[in-house]
């Protein structure tokens, strides 16, 4: 499992950088460690989430438990916003106070060599991330927790890199200052990366309609079923989490009969169902001679 190995690797990362931060008390290493130990969190929170919001529908969950991948965007948004607004805090407070980070020569290699490989192992694990959230959909799935944790260990692979340059130019000038005006841009970085996850979040709750593109092969699918297929009207859509649900009105010829057209609304369902496995796909059928301001 992609996630899994995420989480376990983001550990690893964390503790290697919480040493980076105790040989040097650096706020440059510290907001990389706070961005380590978030990703660890959110990874294990996906972990968890992915599976459950991919269990079958029960009796008292009818719609399925799609809404945990949602949980899980809106607990990673809060989460990395409180971190953020602590990093803000302490160097603002480093600020105020021109406290020395302890820069000596003897901790900088392995503190560089923390914030490189750091970085460079960022980068690796999104593109794994990025080939499992690929293979998702090539079988018509959008997952909400697969996309956030690529977006947290990109995000580690920019700020980790300038944060190895912005720590050599603290330790070229001696400067508090600067390094804690770096935290205080380590801090804008954690916001950033927050902000998409809580709007993500509130698409979802708000039931908005899927992605243009994937109306427009419910439409193809629809209509590419058969040639007695008349027209579709009425499509809607929304996502919760992993899952589609789509509802639409099949125009049918009026003289069908019953079980033909029922027949047919299964066939169109079937050819739904093969592009999007995780689709819940309510057709109505309409005859075609109903009247235009009925459709």
């Amino acid at each position: 499992m992609a996630l899994k190995q995420a989480f376990l690797l983001s550990l690893g990362l964390m503790l290697f950088k919480l040493l980076g931060f105790y040989l040097s008390g650096s706020m440059i290493v510290l907001a990389s460690f706070y961005d380590s130990l978030t990703d660890s969190l959110v990874s294990y929170l996906n972990f968890i989430f992915y599976r459950k919001a991919r269990e079958k529908a029960d009796p008292q969950h009818p719609f399925g438990h799609g809404g945990f991948e949602v949980v899980s965007s809106l607990v990673q948004g809060i989460l990395i916003t409180i971190l953020a607004c602590l990093l803000a805090y302490q160097s603002i407070a480093q600020l105020m106070h021109r406290t020395q980070p302890n820069l000596d020569t003897g901790a900088m290699p392995y503190v560089l060599g923390i914030m490189i490989v750091s970085a460079f192992s960022g980068f690796g694990i999104q593109w794994f991330l990025g080939r499992f959230e690929r293979d998702l959909a090539e079988q018509g799935e959008i997952s909400l927790t697969v996309s956030s944790d690529r977006a947290h260990y990109l995000s580690d692979f920019y700020t980790n890199g300038l944060g190895a340059l912005g720590l050599l130019s603290v330790y070229w000038f001696k400067s508090t200052t600067l390094d804690s005006i770096l935290g205080l841009v380590g801090s804008l970085f954690l916001f950033k990366t927050a902000w998409p996850l809580l709007v993500s979040t509130f698409t979802h709750i708000m039931h908005v309609e899927a992605e243009p593109e994937v109306q427009e092969e419910i439409l193809r699918l629809a209509l590419g079923t058969n040639g007695f297929v008349e027209g579709i009207h009425r499509l809607r859509t929304r996502r919760l989490g992993p899952n589609l649900f789509i509802d639409f009105h099949l125009k049918l010829p009026a003289a069908m009969p019953l079980a033909e057209a029922h027949r047919l609304g299964d066939e169109v369902e079937a050819r739904i169902m093969q592009r999007f496995p995780r689709a819940d796909v309510l057709i109505h059928l309409d005859p075609d001679d109903l009247p235009d301001e009925d459709v």
